[in-house]
């Protein structure tokens, strides 16, 4: 039993010191994260804002020409205007790159460009969280500290299991003798309430990192070459909403070869908030309109509902302010654990230090 307990000790020891920085950093990025829009929507407040509200939306009389003068661009609207006075904003992407152009809705005129997007404040603390600022192999490190994390959590109830009905309850103490216990005894209590939200987040990011690893190990569509659109977006969006008026378009792709389609992503009114807000989609013909079988993930396996819910709950942002700031709070434990961890580990190397010097003052005296 003891051997077992200072195997599982040993796990948790050696996994919080070479996984531990790492994951300081990816725990305050994700409390950044959870607000990435509304961090956006206050940046960017100028340029989203119409000084006459539009009547109505119209994407046929701007497509065109963000078509022509973006040639190799991945073209989106990452969601449509709330408000009559919002503009319509279109985001082009090409690899780590992207771009924003802020339109207005009913004329199609151009508003203001963002050059360089990908520069913006919460973009970057997004790659800082997928992939520590260094492309492939920094996604590959964001899955390994994924993987100890979940050792981290699974070792670490399996060390405290006994103290978390009493921390819990609140019936257990933090002693304040030295800096060690203080420290022990916070990272007891925080572990044990944390423990529920950091495997949430563990199963839920490990799926999102071994999806970002995937796609980039495959690669990306080598040309991006978006074909002219010839039907009309506007009529085949009125004609999905006429067939399928349960559903909600929030986020719309358009073809980056000749093979593809529009996509119009969205949700159905009726679907829980952990389904998230685009993973249900009516495919349409770039050409003719006609649209294609829906897609939506209430008709899917239980499997594939499960695993399509993992990546909005995993961000946090399928539900209102309540939600955010309860995955914000929660957030912060492994950051805090990291800290508490490595502060508990450098209080026990002391002892062996003084011992040490002991040690040598004695050979010095014996010589």
């Amino acid at each position: 039993m003891k051997k077992r307990v200072k195997r599982t000790f040993s796990i948790h020891h050696w996994c919080g010191l070479i996984a531990g920085i790492f994951i300081l950093v990816i725990s305050l990025s994700g409390v950044i994260l959870v607000f990435d829009d509304d961090i956006d929507d206050a940046m960017f407040a100028d340029h989203a804002k119409l000084e006459t509200p539009a009547k109505a939306l119209h994407i046929d009389k701007s497509i065109g020409w963000v078509r022509a003068e973006n040639p190799g661009w991945d073209i989106r609207v990452p969601a449509l205007p709330a408000s009559p006075d919002e503009a319509l904003l279109y985001e082009l992407r090409q690899g780590q790159l992207r771009r924003w152009l802020f339109v207005h809705p009913e004329t199609g005129e151009k508003l203001s460009t963002v050059g360089q997007a990908h520069n913006r404040f919460s973009y970057v603390v997004l790659n800082i969280h997928y992939n520590l600022l260094s492309g492939t192999p920094g996604k590959i490190v964001v899955l390994l500290i994924g993987v100890a994390l979940l050792l981290l959590t699974i070792t670490g109830f399996i060390l405290y299991r006994r103290s978390v009905l009493k921390v819990l309850t609140f019936r257990q103490k933090i002693s304040f003798s030295s800096r060690r216990s203080i420290f022990s005894g916070l990272h007891r209590v925080v572990g044990v309430w944390a423990l529920a939200f950091n495997l949430l987040m563990c199963v839920t990011g490990l799926s999102l990192a071994i999806t970002v690893v995937n796609a980039a190990l495959k690669g990306g569509p080598k040309e991006i070459a978006v074909p002219e659109i010839t039907t009309s977006v506007d009529a085949t969006m009125a004609e999905a909403r006429a067939t399928y008026p349960e559903f909600e378009i929030t986020y719309l792709r358009f073809p980056v070869n000749e093979e593809g389609k529009i996509q119009l992503l969205g949700r159905l009114y009726s679907d829980p908030s952990y389904y998230g807000k685009f993973y249900s989609k009516i495919q349409a013909d770039y050409t003719s309109g006609e649209l294609g079988a829906p897609y939506f993930v209430r008709d899917q396996p239980l499997l594939d509902r499960f695993l399509t819910s993992l990546h909005p709950v995993h961000f946090g942002d399928f539900a209102g302010l309540f939600v955010k700031l309860l995955y914000a709070f929660f957030g912060l434990m492994p950051g805090i654990l990291s800290i508490s961890g490595f502060v508990i580990w450098y209080y026990r190397q002391q002892p062996q230090q003084e011992q040490k010097q002991v040690r040598r003052k004695v050979a010095r005296v014996v010589r």
